[in-house]
């Protein structure tokens, strides 16, 4: 982990850092004995030793405020020194509410020293630190409150499921719906997904959203079913990450499907590369066990994630839906163009079907028809629109 040329030495008695001094780097003991002393009134106090593998100087390093104790080696000692440098960039990549609770954590430490006199610091950093401590106290406070405020919605009601069509390039008619998830909060309004179900994920309550999800599409479905006239309808639920990292989630599909008394079959469960790349094996064996029930797969955002062609030959999708960054522009760009020409003649080879998500023109779903692809999902077709709304768009004859 360590360079081994990156190493400090220090004879018996020699000091390492003395209280006040700025704490610029810690230290892992790999030989020797070190003692850690204040001084009150004038007079030097140990209160502690250390030996090998043990830490000190963290405090200083993570909080950037000066030292608060002075360190000599007792002995000759042979000290691993850990820079600033490593740990900003390990708390840099820190979920900002850990970090936020960590940094308090040490400045409840410190005001329980109250015998330490640390050294001055410049007015300029005292005020850098405090702006860098405000914008993590407000990003940490904003992350809490919206997880407060998920568990608060499930509770109350608060999530509603709107639904766009996924329409048949070929003739028009929907063939099958999209549930999308939107939050009606009480003192904000109508909430899209992006912005809260990033911390549901972080959080883990991504897998109770997920379950109520699937739990009112399912519940919807007879509804949504009379305003399709395909011949294999179906209404497609988005997984996360966190779902497929637990086979919990068959026993819950299994359950659910049972309590609705819909056909599992024209339930389509969407996932996406990243749900694929973070639990690979457990991810194959979940999703083999919900192609045995008779679900069907879909890949979203396909072309946005990393070795794509890998998942499309490893796992059991059924649906490719190519993303909307590509089938924006694919009428001005060629190289756009191209990508969803591939990308449906090779879904095709390999016995798959194809959504275009993003449609938002008539000129791009005729060309995708050119191209073969089956499905169109976007504007063109219908926005995404609340149940009882779904009643006047389509009118049932």
């Amino acid at each position: 982990m360590f360079d081994e040329l990156d190493r400090e030495i220090f004879a018996a008695g020699e000091q390492i850092f003395k209280e006040g001094d700025a704490g610029d780097c810690a230290y892992l003991i790999e030989k020797g004995i070190v003692e850690v002393i204040i001084i009150e009134h004038g007079v030097e106090h140990r209160v502690s030793l250390m030996g090998k593998n043990e830490m000190f100087g963290e405090v200083a390093l993570i909080d950037h405020q000066p030292r608060t104790a002075t360190v000599r080696a007792v002995e000759k000692t042979v000290l691993v020194p850990i820079r600033r440098k490593l740990v900003d960039g390990l708390l840099e990549k820190c979920d900002p509410i850990l970090k936020h609770l960590l940094l308090l954590v040490l400045e409840r430490f410190r005001s329980r020293q109250s015998s330490f006199h640390a050294a001055a610091t410049s007015t300029t950093d005292s005020q850098e630190q405090s702006i860098r401590r405000n914008a993590l106290k407000g990003e940490a406070t904003h992350k809490l409150s919206l997880a407060h405020g998920i568990t608060r919605a499930l509770a109350n009601s608060e999530f509603e499921l709107y639904y766009q069509p996924i329409c048949s390039l070929l003739d028009g008619r929907v063939a099958g719906f999209e549930a999308l998830i939107r939050w009606h909060h009480p003192t904000d309004g109508l909430i899209p997904p992006m912005d809260f179900l990033w911390i549901a994920e972080q959080t883990g309550l991504i897998r109770e959203i997920g379950l109520w999800t699937l739990e009112r599409a399912c519940r919807d479905w007879p509804t949504l079913r009379q305003y399709t006239n395909y011949e294999t309808p179906f209404v497609s639920v988005n997984l996360s990450p966190t779902q497929l990292a637990s086979e919990a989630l068959v026993d819950d599909v299994e359950k659910i499907i049972a309590r609705h008394s819909m056909e599992i079959t024209e339930l389509k469960l969407e996932l996406t590369e990243t749900a694929m790349v973070e639990h690979p094996e457990i991810a194959l064996k979940i999703l083999n066990r919900l192609i045995g029930l008779g679900s069907g797969l879909a890949l979203d955002d396909y072309g946005t994630g990393h070795s794509g062609l890998n998942h499309l030959q490893r796992y059991p999708i059924g649906t490719l839906k190519i993303d909307r960054s590509f089938i924006a522009p694919m009428l001005e760009s060629g190289q756009s163009h191209e990508i969803v020409r591939s990308s449906v003649a090779l879904a095709h080879s390999l016995g798959m079907n194809v959504v275009a998500e993003g449609v938002e023109a008539k000129e791009v779903g005729a060309r995708l028809l050119e191209m073969g692809c089956d499905f169109g999902q976007g504007w063109h077709y219908g926005r995404p629109a609340a149940l009882h709304d779904l009643a006047l768009r389509y009118a049932i004859t």
